[in-house]
């Protein structure tokens, strides 16, 4: 699967790919809004979810590990 693939899926059926095969690998807090980073296979996945309204509000799909930058202190090597 690629990125693209993972995108073009409908909303629901691309959160229960995550949890069945995707690797959470951190999160972090910004303002409202939480960020969830996974792995799934060989790209990462991340979920901007707005906890103040409880909604899922983006979901990003990437293999730029440039993109990673903002949780590198949350991850453990």
């Amino acid at each position: 699967m690629q990125p693209t693939d993972f995108t073009s899926l409908p909303a629901d059926q691309q959160l229960d790919t995550l949890y069945f095969s995707g690797d959470i690998l951190a999160n972090r807090y910004e303002g409202d809004n939480i960020f969830l980073l996974y792995n799934l296979r060989d790209f990462y996945v991340e979920l901007r979810y707005d906890a103040y309204n409880n909604k899922l509000h983006q979901v990003t799909a990437f293999r730029d590990t440039g993109k990673l930058e903002p949780y590198l202190p949350y991850l453990s090597v």
